[in-house]
């Protein structure tokens, strides 16, 4: 295969795995979306669902008892609501809003840096795209008669943030990586 053939051959995965990764982004946002448009009684229910799933697996693994998870749960408690003394499905909702804003961070800097091939800019748009859309689900919600929290802002884009975080680390790791295995080849 020429050095033409090659390149133009490199090229078209290159675009093939950006549309996959904006691909699996969108539907993410959609994912998100959907949850955002719940009605309350429906978001609690699925809150309540994931509280008897997690229940059922700590009567199995019993994580709950150990000094890490308290001390992990009372600061996470304190940090999000300003109190230790917060019901545990409160704990799960918000969790969830980190987690959620955790991936859309991650795969929004991923994605923008397979297709630019630069981490400051991947790193900036993994944090403000989702941050802004925390802004506007918020907003969005009251449309639903769910109420909007500045404080779901602060958590969504936290998790924004350390899903960005990971994604660098990610990069960086495959990035050394393939710096060992073209210097082996040598």
């Amino acid at each position: 295969m020429d050095k033409e053939t090659k390149k133009l051959s490199n090229s078209s995965t290159k675009k093939l795995i950006f549309l996959v990764f904006l691909s699996v982004l969108l539907f993410w946002v959609g994912v998100m979306f959907y949850f955002s448009t719940r009605p309350p009684e429906k978001s609690h229910q699925q809150s309540h669902f994931a509280y008897r799933v997690i229940k059922r697996i700590d009567s199995i693994l019993d994580f709950s008892n150990t000094e890490i998870f308290r001390k992990v749960e009372r600061r996470i408690k304190i940090l999000w609501f300003g109190t230790e003394y917060v019901p545990a499905e409160m704990v799960i909702r918000k969790t969830a809003h980190f987690g959620l804003y955790f991936i859309f961070g991650f795969l929004t800097s991923l994605t923008f840096f397979w297709w630019r091939s630069d981490i400051i800019i991947s790193t900036i748009l993994g944090f403000t795209i989702p941050s802004t859309y925390a802004i506007f689900d918020e907003y969005n919600q009251i449309f639903y008669q769910r109420g909007s929290s500045l404080n779901d802002v602060v958590i969504d884009s936290a998790g924004a943030f350390f899903g960005m975080g990971f994604s660098v680390l990610v990069i960086v790791l495959f990035g050394i990586v393939r710096k060992i295995k073209t210097s082996g080849r040598v």
